[in-house]
């Protein structure tokens, strides 16, 4: 008896992601599945696709990634990576809970459904991340366990607590049971943890991590029992330190993610169809590169019937000529060939900035016969190195120059106050920077080399209700985020001409070859090493508690 079904895919080679091989084969899909890999005389199809020789991969998917860093909303950044192949992520929206709380997790689960990417959450595990920066909210287990009745959610996200989780804070591990006890899993985030601190996290269930930098760490996780991510992002470019690590016979531990990435970069290189190339340009066999970028990222998310292209699997899959420098030809997602939807971003209530800043706030007194602690920018890493070193000063306050600049993080909910510190890497001539984007509770963050130009970049954000700006030489250059001060509610590629202005007024102050405000955002996010600074002052990551700018 002859089966119609709805997709017949022929003369194609199809990735064996069991098998780490190419074979030339056929497929059957019926609606959202595939039926059947390899010839069938009692099957019938309603529509034939001829690959004419073409190379057939799994759907790619992101296995860390958060959506705000593109500053785009949900059905806008699918418009941008639904062509690059990438079918599926695993989304943290922690950022846009750190300043709305449960209503930003609803928004971001709404939004998302006009389009058909598969877009799974995992819901914040550190609203705020930790108690040395206040937030827009703070999430509790209570608040949380409710989401895990919503099919999209696939867990707990990336677990930065470290000392709540040794320290066992009964609300920290109550987030931990409650998602175990859904059948969910739990994500890790072991940025600077040792080895028996990797044990911890183990020991309560944690079982991936994306904050390897190098193939040391990557192995030392490994052998922890760590599905591990290997990360590239805008910012965090670690993949081809991480590379070595990975091998025949413990590929299928490894994944891909991109964590942090603007839309200018997703446009410009890919997301994860750029992880893949890397991989190969560094050596890699094609096969298992896509195998990283597909089955092993839905297994290490515990994803059944997901990434693979046989019998019983779901039919995300995409067409590419090549398999060095590919490009992606079609993308078919849940068994209907992509085609760019209509679609509309949904507002979300916008809070207005609530803070002060004036010079006196960001007078800064130094002693000249004394070092200072400075925030010294690692490019391409969102880790930094604390450095104590002379800086320059005129009648006993701080002068930025070129080599170092003056940097403030401003609570903006409640107008509680400011941190201020000093920062080299940002080589600004002249001008300042300043963003309602800075991990994790988004507070106003700004670099700058003269306070006239720092309260006019504050001035303007607040003005604009928040988004990202450069000042220089009077001019003043935006990129408004209505949606939490975190996204823009525009087209992408509208978003994408935006920041290229905004880079573009940047270089005119600055000659620094990574993203500046990325790079700067991470400046305040206390649970990554070393020195980082919040709206309660200067951050050590070694000693875990604030410190002075001299001693």
């Amino acid at each position: 008896m002859t089966k119609n079904v709805t997709w017949h895919i022929i003369n194609a080679k199809i990735l064996d992601v069991f098998n780490l091989e190419f074979e030339e084969t056929e497929l059957w899909i019926d609606q959202t599945k595939i039926v059947y890999r390899g010839k069938r005389s009692d099957f019938q199809a309603i529509n034939t696709y001829d690959a004419q020789g073409q190379y057939i991969v799994p759907g790619l998917i992101d296995a860390h990634v958060h959506v705000e860093s593109s500053l785009l909303a949900p059905s806008e950044f699918s418009k941008l990576v639904l062509p690059h192949g990438i079918t599926r992520i695993f989304a943290d929206p922690h950022e846009i809970a750190s300043v709305s709380g449960v209503s930003g997790i609803q928004y971001m689960l709404e939004e998302a459904r006009q389009s058909p990417l598969h877009i799974h959450y995992m819901l914040p595990s550190s609203v705020p991340a930790t108690p040395f920066e206040h937030a827009g909210a703070t999430l509790h287990a209570d608040a949380l366990k409710p989401f895990y009745s919503v099919p999209e959610v696939n867990g707990l996200a990336e677990v930065m607590d470290f000392p709540a989780v040794f320290n066992e804070d009964d609300d920290m591990h109550q987030k931990i049971i409650d998602a175990q006890s859904a059948g969910k899993h739990v994500d890790g985030h072991a940025s600077g943890l040792s080895r028996q601190q990797l044990a911890i996290y183990r020991k309560y269930g944690i079982d991936t991590d994306h904050e390897s930098e190098n193939a040391a760490q990557a192995l030392e996780r490994l052998s922890a029992g760590f599905s591990v991510f290997v990360r590239e992002g805008t910012v965090e470019r670690d993949e081809a330190a991480i590379l070595p690590a990975i091998n025949a016979a413990n590929q299928s531990h490894f994944s891909f993610a991109t964590d942090d990435k603007t839309a200018n970069d997703i446009q410009r290189e890919g997301s994860i169809d750029f992880n893949v190339r890397l991989a190969i340009q560094n050596g890699m066999d094609p096969a298992m590169a896509f195998t990283l970028s597909s089955y092993n990222a839905a297994q290490a998310q515990h994803l059944q019937y997901v990434g693979a292209l046989t019998d019983g699997f779901v039919a995300d899959l995409v067409v590419i000529d090549q398999l060095e420098d590919f490009t992606v030809k079609r993308t078919m997602i849940d068994g209907n060939w992509y085609v760019q939807p209509e679609t509309t971003v949904t507002p979300l209530a916008n809070q207005s900035l609530n803070f002060t800043l004036s010079r006196s706030d960001i007078a800064l007194p130094i002693n000249p016969n004394k070092p200072a602690h400075v925030i010294s920018i690692m490019p391409h890493h969102i880790t930094t190195q604390h450095v104590i070193e002379n800086v320059p000063s005129s009648s006993g306050y701080f002068t930025p120059n070129e080599s170092y600049a003056k940097i403030i993080v401003a609570e903006r909910y409640h107008n509680l106050g400011n941190g201020i510190g000093i920062i080299k890497g940002f080589n600004l001539k002249s001008g300042a920077i300043a963003s309602t984007i800075a991990h994790d509770s988004h507070n106003l963050i700004i670099a700058g080399t003269n306070d006239d130009d720092i309260i006019k970049a504050a001035d303007t954000l607040r003005e604009i209700g928040g988004g990202q700006v450069v000042v220089s030489d009077g001019q003043i250059t935006i990129l408004p985020l209505a949606i939490g001060g975190l996204m823009s509610d525009q087209p992408f590629a509208d978003v994408i001409k935006a920041n290229q202005l905004l880079q573009d007024a940047f270089a005119k102050i600055s000659d620094i070859n990574y993203d500046p405000f990325l790079t700067l955002s991470f400046m305040a996010l206390p649970v990554i090493p070393s020195l980082k600074i919040t709206d309660q002052g200067l951050f050590d990551f070694n000693s875990f508690s604030f410190i002075k700018v001299q001693d």
